[in-house]
Order: structure tokens, then sequence, then C-alpha cells
């Protein structure tokens, strides 16, 4: 206070004393005091939020007659959220005026804030007062936009950045926060927004882990108090692109077949990204049939992905797509690519049948099989129409096994089957064809199949024939009158047969040899219905008919034939047969003596005739009836009755003459005194050539060899047929060196023309060596300048089928017409025979290169045979099937090699992986077994000795010593100084062991 107040102060109280001192009694002394109050005791200042300010007032009025100085008012808890304020500071307040206090509210902090607020007064009464202060802290009302944020989609370890606003409209700074579980991928550039401002907020999302992340930016104007938030959004994924469907299917198909689809790689992230290029990692199998290279692919947008897959292999197959691209950085998308090959494929074999020559009125059959050369699901056979010379042709119905297959509907050619189903793998259908020739000249057919095959569902087989006239046939048919059964007891059967021979001069034309009436079934052929033949002049045929009756009767049926006599084509031979029981029975009830040849015993054979009734039995007779010739006998003939006691019996004893070819046929009857009808007893043997052995041989050359490549030209082929194409210079050079002479063609594993887009539609070679247009020499000698490089040519076969059929091709190549004609008369193309590929004296080799085994459908040792049959009797190890097909998992492949596998290890070749990176190595090994001489032939028959074994070569005897006879291998093998030269005749001649015969 300054000294001039004080003195002002002074002077008031002295007169206030005097003023006193003048009035003498209390109640006036009273009646001068000062008094002082407020007008309040309590101040509530309600909700303010955090950082505002409220201000309120509070009066002190002077409520007595003297003045009075109002000295202070301050906030006696010294709380920073109030400010107190004695309005013009200390001075006087006179009586009736009142002094104003400001109280100003402004929270620090949320929640209820109390204070006490105390004036002083000099008064005389009222000097202090008190007043009670309140108010609640509320939220900051801070302005934040947008208030949610959302980053979308985002690929992993990429960023995003977006921006929030947030104004402060306090004079407090604000706190800027990230909170959440998962805050930690989300940043903000800025910690604190100043009093009164309005900042932008940079806001980053940046995701290490994948999935959708959420949290919020947390804006505060006190550490504890209720946020401001913004809410924030995001998701990872691994890459920018989503593929529509996942994983992307394919339809299945046939192996070497092709399936289109259709899939969609859709951008789910918030930026464009730019495709770089699309990628799979089995380019052979799966590739893209549309770019999309460069493309620049929105938020959102889907981009459409053509895409085809070519099966290799009857298994399912996967592969990854990778679709590279740019966004932040270099990236990739990946899809799996899901497919199947193996579907049905209708293979047939083979594609074109010659029947040769056949007299008009005559009957040939062949069969050609029927199968499913795919892995899954079954093929269903549908029909077949013929389009040509159908009069001259016939087929019947379709077979598996003993099971038929009626034609629904029609008549040949227009024959329509309802579905036959082939599963894949070992089952197959045959269906015979017939050449029956009405008319002299040269008939042609074409007989397609057709089928429910996804692809290539017909396939076109070529019927060729030609008829020549001749006859009348004259014949010889017996037994005669009748083939008899006698009596055959229920529930039994009996084979007997017929024999026909051609006296004649004129050949004579059988067919249709079947049973026309079969009496119930009671009469069959066990060997089913003959077709047909021809028998030359002094030449027979036997066959068997069987008696089995159902049920005890007299039975009457009929065998009948056609022959080439126009007067009389029909032939019957009636047959006649009884079932009832019998008090005889034979043990055996039938006798075989099996097959014997001329020079070999005949053992007597016995049956046994007893009785087996409860009663005696006399046996009246017992003879042989007509049959097919006369050579049984009885050796004791029943001379008089015999009469047997139940139970009891005899042997009668036959013996077989052995000195007519073929088969017989004869019954023994047993006639019994109570029985009308005698038992039969059937007798049967069969006649062979004697067992004087005479092979020939002829000596191949130790430098000459013949090769047939056979090539798979299916849609997986091209990486080995390349590694073949690398060896072939080397392979060539070194047959060179070794002083061999190669001579070498090709042709591929395709049967059947498929007609496939971008490939030529005769890509069914069918054996023809390649090129058929000649454009190059199809039969390549390895001595000629550029030999290689033909052949290099010749063994790119194409890539465009899609059925293997390699052993067949390879029949096909080796047989008639093509390997002895310079011209294949079945097909339009001139030139295309395969005359000068195979020599005589020449080893021949096979040479099989396939991704998967052969679809041929006969038995593979049916093939062997072939290939074994090559160069004659005795020269089967002169030909040889090598096989370059699957043998493990070194690499996919369509399939495994089993059946060229099996073929080549029979025919003495060999097999190895066609997944080998090199070739070489394989095919050198023929040229070394085509450099050794033939010193060893093996025998056709095992000799009884070796005592009466002699060799001759070019007609003369080669002394003992030259040679030995090795029994382990049956086989002559000449000393090395003894061994034939090219070309020269090998005769062996030794006796063969007689075969055994059945046991009695």
């Amino acid at each position: 206070m300054s000294q001039g107040r004080v003195w002002g102060r002074v002077l008031g109280l002295a007169v206030l004393a005097a003023m006193v001192a003048a009035c003498h009694e209390p109640g006036n002394t009273r009646a001068v005091a000062a008094a002082a109050m407020v007008d309040t005791g309590e101040l509530d200042f309600g909700e303010v939020p955090v950082g505002e300010w409220r201000e309120r007032e509070v009066h002190i009025r002077n409520v007595g007659y003297v003045p009075f100085f109002a000295l202070d008012a301050l906030s006696l808890g010294d709380n920073p959220s109030y400010q107190v304020e004695l309005v013009e500071g200390e001075s006087r307040v006179m009586p009736g005026e009142s002094k104003q206090v400001k109280v100003r509210f402004h929270p620090l902090r949320e929640g209820l804030i109390e204070e006490q607020v105390r004036m002083r007064t000099d008064a005389n009464s009222g000097a202090v007062q008190q007043v009670v202060v309140r108010g609640t802290g509320a939220p900051t009302p801070v302005g934040i936009y947008p208030p949610v944020l959302d980053f979308e989609t985002l690929e992993v370890e990429s960023d995003r950045t977006l921006t929030l606003t947030i104004t402060n409209p306090v004079d407090l700074p604000l706190t800027v926060a990230v909170g959440g579980d998962q805050a930690e991928p989300f940043t903000t550039d800025v910690v604190t927004v100043p009093p009164f401002s309005t900042q932008q907020v940079n806001t980053k999302y940046l995701p290490k882990d994948l999935g959708r992340m959420g949290a919020r930016v947390e804006v505060r104007s006190c550490q504890d108090c209720t946020p401001s938030t913004a809410e924030l959004a995001g998701n990872s994924v691994a890459s920018a692109f989503v593929f529509e469907p996942t994983p992307v299917p394919f339809e299945p198909i046939p192996v070497h077949e092709k399936s289109a689809t259709q899939a969609w790689a859709r951008n789910i992230t918030w930026r464009p990204v730019t495709i770089a290029n699309l990628i799979t990692s089995d380019p052979q199998s799966f590739y893209s049939l549309n770019s999309v290279d460069g493309r620049t692919v929105g938020p959102g947008e889907a981009v459409e992905l053509d895409l085809e897959f070519a099966a290799r292999q009857a298994d399912r197959t996967t592969a990854q797509l990778t679709l590279n691209y740019a966004s932040d950085r270099t990236r990739q998308s990946e899809v799996m690519l899901d497919a199947r090959g193996g579907q049905p494929t209708l293979a047939v074999t083979p594609l074109s049948l010659d029947f040769g020559e056949v007299p008009v009125g005559g009957k040939l059959a062949k069969v050609i099989r029927i199968s499913n050369a795919g892995t899954t699901g079954q093929l269903h056979l549908l029909g077949l129409r013929a389009d040509g010379a159908q009069d001259q042709f016939a087929v019947n119905v379709p077979t598996r096994g003993t099971q038929t297959y009626p034609w629904t509907s029609g008549t040949w050619p227009q024959l329509e089957a309802g579905s036959i189903a082939i599963a894949p793998g070992g089952d197959s259908l045959e269906l015979t064809i017939y050449f029956e020739p009405k008319a002299e000249g040269s008939h042609q057919v074409q007989l397609r199949l057709r089928s429910d095959a996804p692809f290539s569902a017909e396939r076109t087989i070529l019927l060729t024939g030609r008829a020549r006239a001749s006859g009348p046939c004259v014949y010889e048919l017996r037994p005669q009158p009748a083939l008899d059964f006698g009596n055959v007891a229920p529930g039994r059967g009996a084979v007997l047969g017929f024999y026909m021979r051609n006296p004649g001069r004129a050949e004579c034309a059988v067919k249709d040899i079947h049973i026309s009436n079969d009496a119930g079934g009671a009469f069959f052929m066990p060997g089913g219905r003959i077709t047909g033949g021809v028998l030359p002049y002094d030449t027979a045929f036997s066959a068997m008919v069987a008696f089995r009756p159902p049920t005890a009767g007299t039975y009457a049926g009929e065998l009948k034939l056609t022959v080439n006599n126009p007067d009389n084509p029909t032939v019957t031979l009636p047959l006649t047969g009884v079932s009832q029981a019998s008090c005889l029975v034979a043990a055996p009830s039938f006798v075989d003596f099996g097959a014997i040849r001329y020079d070999c015993a005949a053992t007597p054979r016995r049956t046994l005739i007893s009785n087996q009734c409860p009663h005696p039995v006399t046996v009246t007779q017992a003879s042989i009836g007509a049959g097919t010739s006369n050579q049984f006998t009885l050796t004791r003939p029943l001379d008089q009755p015999r009469t047997l006691a139940p139970g009891e019996g005899f042997e009668l004893e036959l013996t077989y003459a052995r000195d007519v070819l073929g088969q017989h046929f004869s019954p023994l009857f047993v006639k019994a005194d109570t029985e009308p009808t005698p038992l039969l007893v059937p007798l049967l043997a069969e006649t062979n050539h004697e067992g004087i052995q005479l092979d020939n041989f002829t000596q191949g050359t130790d430098s000459q060899l013949d090769v047939l490549f056979v090539i798979s030209n299916t849609t997986t082929m091209n990486t080995y047929q390349q590694r073949l194409r690398s060896a072939i210079p080397g392979w060539l050079e070194h047959a060179r060196t070794e002083g061999v002479d190669v001579r070498v063609g090709v042709t591929s594993t395709a049967l059947s023309p498929r007609a496939v887009e971008g490939c030529d539609a005769q890509n069914g070679d069918a054996g023809r060596l390649l090129p058929l247009d000649g454009s190059r020499q199809r039969v390549v000698s390895g001595t000629t300048a550029d030999a290689a490089q033909t052949l290099q040519s010749n063994v790119e076969v194409g890539l465009c089928h899609n059925l293997v059929q390699g052993l067949e091709t390879t029949r096909q190549a080796l047989s008639s017409p093509l390997v002895d004609s310079q011209d294949d008369p079945r097909t339009p193309q001139p030139n295309d025979g395969n005359l000068g590929l195979v020599r005589t004296p020449a080893r021949l080799a096979v040479v099989v290169v396939a991704d998967e085994d052969d679809n041929s459908g006969f038995p593979a040792d049916s093939y062997t045979q072939f290939l074994q049959a090559m160069k004659g009797p005795g020269m089967s190890h002169r030909t040889q099937l090598y096989a370059l097909v699957p043998t493990d998992n070194r690499c996919a492949t369509a399939g495994t090699g089993t059946r060229f596998s099996e073929v080549a290890r029979a025919t003495g070749g060999a097999v190895d992986s066609v997944c080998r990176g090199d070739y070489r190595p394989f095919l050198d090994q023929l040229i070394r077994r085509a450099g050794e001489p033939q010193a060893d032939f093996p025998l056709t028959a095992t000799p009884s000795t070796s005592s009466e074994m002699s060799v001759r070569v070019q007609g003369r005897t080669v002394d003992p010593s030259l040679w030995r006879y090795d029994a382990s291998r049956n086989a002559i093998l000449f000393q090395a100084n003894a061994v034939p030269a090219t070309g020269q005749n090998i005769q062996i001649r030794y006796r063969s062991v007689c075969g055994n015969p059945p046991a009695p």
C-alpha cells in the first residue's frame, strides 16, 4: 500500500473517531459500522469443454452506512483451472454500492473441479467472504475429418498415406497418437496441434502382416482426456491380384488333346498396377492364348486370361501360373492350374484289312479290336456304317470274350448299336469282319466306327479283297449218314467231330459252318461257328461238335455249311443224340490220345465199363461207330455178351493208328441188353508230322543293319524328338567307323489320321515311311553324304497326334503290301510303299521312341511273334525291338511304356528311359550287335539226342569238331573259324523228342 493511501486511511479513521466521540449513545455507534456481504455462496459453471473459458461474476455489496475497502479476492486451492479477479483491484466501496469479482473457469482436465474463492474487505462485518466454485471439464470438441480413413487393400510391405484435418478450437495444444490393438502398421507425421490452429496430418499404413487391420487416430487436449478419434482401416494381401476361379480348372480330356478355359485376374488393391508378363511352371502343358503383357489394370478391374491345357499324361496335372507385375515395386501373383488328362480315346487296330484273294462263294473272317486308350472314364461304342462295296463284306456283332452285343437296329451296312461301354486298360471289344465275295474282281469298303470319345470320335477301317472264279466244289463229308452221339447220360456232355475233304480238282470254298438246328441248345460247336476257308485239291479239315442234353429225351439237330457249288450250295449233316439214365458208366468217360507224331508210338488207352445199377446188366456189344476216320481200333473186341453184377466192370483197350494227319473223332458205342441206345464213349486224337526236324537258316551279314525308327508324334514329344535328332549324326558316324552299312526308315506311332487345326490332315502314317510326299529320301543309306541331315529331318515326325499305336504301325510297316511294294495300293499318295527298307541278309532293329505306352489293342506277344518271324524260321534273333520309353519317374511323361518294354525284352532288344538326356549310347549298341557275325543258331525243337544231329553249310556237311550243341541254349554254336559266311545256307537236321502222351 502506498504511503499516501496509508495517510489517507489514518485521516479517515481520525474523522471517524471524532464522530464517534460526538455521539454518546451505543446505538448510534453501531449505526455507523461498515458491513460487507456477497450475493451468492456458490458458483456453478456446469460443463465446460477442456481448454475453453467460462466467466461468472460475484458481487461484494456494502450493506452498511459507512464505506469500506475491498482488499482482495483469490482462489484458496490455487487450482489452475480457475482465475479470480477483483475488478479494478483494491478500492473503496461506498454504502449501497457493490464491488465486482470475476471468476473464470478454464478446465484443464475432465470431470468435476471445485474450488473455494475468498474475498476480503476491511468492513466491520463480513470482512471475509467465501464462495464455493464448481465446474465440470467436458471433452474438448476437436474437429477431425474425415471420421474414417479407409486405406483399402494394399500389398504387404507396401504403404499408402491419407490425410486427416485436425482443428484445435482451444488454447491448449492437442496431442496426436495412434491407438488400438492393431496400431503398429499405422503412423502419423504430427504429434502436437498448436492452440487455435488447423493442422493437416499425414497418416500412413504400412502393413507387415496379412489380413484386415483396424486402429484409430486419438487426439487429446489432456493426458487423461477423452480422445477425439478418426477410425483407421486397411487390408493387407500377398499380391495385387486374385484369380477367379481359384484354382483354375480345366475340363478332363484325353491325353494329347487340348482344353481351353477362361479365368480372370482382378486387381483388388487401391492403386493401378502394370502387368509385365504371364508365365507357367509347365509351359508345355499350360499356356496363355491372349497376351496381357504391358497392360495397366486399375483398382477393382479384372483382366480376362484365356488359357489352354495340353494333356501330356493321364494323371492329374498341376502347375503354377505366375503373373509378374509392377506396383510399388516388381511383384508377382500366383494361382494353381488344375487339369486332368486321360479321358476316353477310341483306339482301333488294325485300320486296314486286306483279305487277299478268295474264290467267289468263299468267306474269310478277320478281327479288329476296339479299345479305350484313355485312363479315366468309359468309352461308349455307338455304332458303325460302311461306304463302298457293301454286298461283298459283312460284319458280326461286337463281342467281349464270349459275351455278344447284338445290334439294336438296322442291318449291314447301316448298323446302329446301343451304347457299349469299354473301360480303360485291358478291356476291349472285338468285331469280326467277313469278306464274302459274290462276284469276281477287286472290292473295297470303308467301315466307320462311331463312339462318344470327346475327340476323334470316329475311326475308319479300310476293307479290301479280291475274288476269283472257282468251282464247282466236290466234297466228301464224314461221318455219314449222321453224326450220332448215342446215349449221353443227363447232366453230362460229349464231343465228337466231322471231317470234310476235297477229292476233286476244283478248289472248294467253304463258309458259314455252324449249327443250324441246336435242338434247344443241346448241340453246339466248342470252338464257335467257323467263318470259312478254301480247300485245295486233296486237302481236308475237321472240327468238333458237342452234345450236352439239358434234360432226358431224344434230340435231333443239324450242322450246315455252304460250298461254291451253284447247283448244291448248301451242305447239311444231321445230328442225333439220346439222353437217358444208363446202368453203364465209362471211366474215363472219353478216351483222348492227345497229339502224336507219325514217328512216336501211341500208348494204348483204356476205359472201364462198369454196372452202376443194383441188378445184373448184360453188355451185348462194344464197337466203334462211324467217325471222321478209321484210326481207332479195339485191341480186344467184345466177342460175346458179358453179364456184369452190380458194381462189376471190365476194361476196353484201344489203339490209335496215327498214320493220317489231322484231328480224328470216333464214337465207341457200348450196348446193354436192357437199354435201347448204346452208351457213347468219345475217342479223340491228333496226328502230327514225324519228329525229323530240319531247321534252315540264312546267315546274315555282320555289316548290314536295317533300322526302322517308330517315333511318337503326339503333342508331348518335342523334347524327345529333339534328343533323337541330336544323336543321329554321331550315331551314323559311329556306324561308318565300325564298317556297318546302315539303312534307316522312319515312321510314326499314328495309325489313323487325326484332323486338327494347324496339322496335316494325313498324319495317320499307318506304318508308311516318312516323308509321305517323297520330298526327301525315305530310305536313308548311312553312306550318303547328307544322310545325317536327311534323317534328322525325317525323325521330326510332328506333334499333331493323340493316340500311340506303335506296335501296330510297326507290323504294318514290315508287312505286305508296304514292305515289298513301291506304292501302297490302299492310299491315294503315289510311291508311299516301304520297298527297300528291309534287306534279307541284314539284321533288323526297330527303335521305338515314345513317352507313353502302346494302345494297339492286340496282345503284346502277338507283335513279338510277328517280329521273330520276320527273318524266317530260326532267325528270330536277327530282329529286335529297342524301346526308349518311360521306365521311371525321371521326368514327367504321358504314361509308362509297359507293352513296348515287354516286346523289346522278348525279342532280345533293350529298354531304356526316354527321359535320359543323351540317346547316343543307347543307339550305339545296335551298331555293336550288327558288327558281330552270327555264330549261334537256335533250334525250333528239342533234339532227342545230339548223336543223330548233322549240320550242313551250302549243302556240305560240317565236321562235328567245328560246331557243338549247347543244351542250355538249345542252339548250335560254330567255332570261330567255322562261322558261316554272309548269305550261306545252314541246315541242321535232328530228331526231336516225342511229346509225352496224356496220362491214362
